[in-house]
């Protein structure tokens, strides 16, 4: 998950179009829970109930329609490259700080502080997180990326949806190892699966449909 290793996923150069080109037929395998595609489609069906969550209220959305759908194709491109390559490009995550501090600057501005504080809270959880287990287990457990995604939660987000897009997050990704030790794809817990796209799940949902109520 290392997104240095390509500049972006927007940028027109041959390497990025061919793996483009490669996601179509992935992502068309989750959407229809086939092949490779079967574990992570629970993930993807919750996200495409979101997206028409966020159509059929479009009314109360209001200006943040056109923001909401940017939102869910960045996720989804992130994602995407995520399953596939183990990797997050930096071209979504940038579309993502800068669709979302747009989105805030415009909206609400008087939250922009807290929505700063929540995303250097965001990355420095995941990255403590990460260093930590790679220090007692030898090697990495979450990627930088991820912990730039879930920057990117707090952005958009704020402190108060972030425990709610992490327990999304951490809820769809076991549901997704599961699913793959049931059907050999995945042979121990101890296999890593790619997080961000349970991360990118968890911000959509709390995005659209709002943190969850504890306690």
């Amino acid at each position: 998950m290392r997104a240095r290793t390509m500049l972006t996923c927007f940028k027109a150069s041959p390497s990025c179009g061919r793996r483009r080109r490669v996601l179509a037929p992935l992502a068309r395998d989750i959407a229809l829970a086939r092949g490779s595609g079967r574990a992570l489609a629970p993930a993807a069906w919750a996200a495409f109930f979101g997206l028409a969550y966020l159509f059929t209220q479009a009314p109360e959305f209001g200006l943040y329609l056109a923001p909401g759908v940017a939102l869910f194709l960045a996720l989804c491109l992130a994602a995407l490259f995520d399953i596939r390559y183990f990797i997050i490009p930096d071209g979504p995550l940038w579309f993502l700080f800068a669709i979302g501090a747009a989105t805030t600057l415009l909206g609400a501005p008087e939250e922009t502080p807290d929505r700063l504080a929540a995303a250097a809270t965001g990355y420095a959880a995941l990255w403590i997180v990460d260093r930590a287990y790679e220090r007692l287990r030898g090697f990495p457990g979450v990627g930088e990326a991820d912990a730039r995604l879930f920057a990117a939660a707090g952005l958009w987000l704020g402190f108060r949806g972030l425990p709610s897009c992490l327990v999304f997050a951490v809820l769809s990704a076991l549901v997704a190892a599961v699913l793959s030790i049931r059907e050999g794809s995945l042979q121990s817990a101890r296999e890593p699966i790619p997080f961000g796209p349970h991360l990118a799940l968890g911000l959509w949902l709390v995005w659209v449909l709002g943190p969850l109520e504890f306690g």
